[in-house]
């Protein structure tokens, strides 16, 4: 009787001592659980290589600012050229133009024209320019002992000499009115207007070769 009951007390000590077993089986498998843990601290460690990056970022776009001072000389350059080229131009176009009007304040008489015209009379303004030759007469007169016919600048005689036509003008047909006219006078015409080789005349039916004469210049 009592071996029959020892046998079954063994194989319940064995089961016991498989059951502990286990249980120290399972404490293994739980440290290999904090192994696992350790990895990934160490997975953290790469954020590190990371911010190294952006600091090599940053030196590169200081380098690219330079480039605006390049710009900067550029500028300066041009706008100094511009300045200095229209201002020569200027001057020297106002100074050439100046030089070339002549002006002269012209009297008509019957004594110039060596004739008896009594009280006839005129005056005149004659402007000349001296490049192109272009001449102009605006003038009035009164009291000539008829009407006027026609009139003229004449040259080139120095007075009281008398000379050809050079230029014919318009003339109030009466005993007054006004003297107009322009042409342009040759290189040798302008020349002797202006050393005083010319002069306007009025004609009329009593006097056919003029009947008051006025000098113009020098």
């Amino acid at each position: 009787m009592l071996k029959k009951v020892a046998v079954p007390l063994m194989f319940l000590s064995l089961g016991v001592l498989s059951a502990g077993i286990s249980s120290i089986g399972c404490s293994s498998s739980s440290t290999s659980s904090d192994g696992g843990t350790g990895g990934t601290g160490t997975g953290g460690s790469k954020a590190t290589g990371g911010s190294g990056g952006g600091t090599t970022g940053t030196g590169g776009t200081a380098t690219g600012g330079a480039i605006g001072t390049g710009g900067a000389g550029g500028a300066a350059t041009g706008g100094a050229g511009g300045a200095a080229t229209g201002g020569a131009g200027g001057t020297a176009a106002g100074g050439a133009g100046g030089l070339s009007i002549k002006t002269y304040s012209v009297i008509l008489n019957g004594a110039m024209e060596e004739v008896d015209a009594g009280s006839a009379s005129g005056t005149a303004t004659v402007t000349l320019n001296t490049v192109t030759g272009a001449v102009t007469v605006d003038g009035t007169f009164s009291g000539l002992t008829g009407n006027a016919t026609v009139a003229h600048i004449h040259g080139l005689a120095t007075p009281p000499a008398t000379a050809g036509v050079i230029v014919p003008l318009t003339v109030t047909m009466a005993t007054s009115g006004t003297l107009t006219g322009s042409g342009t006078l040759t290189a040798p015409q302008i020349t002797g207007m202006i050393a005083g080789m010319t002069y306007l005349n009025i004609h009329t039916a009593l006097h056919p070769n003029g009947e008051i004469r006025g000098n113009i210049g020098p």
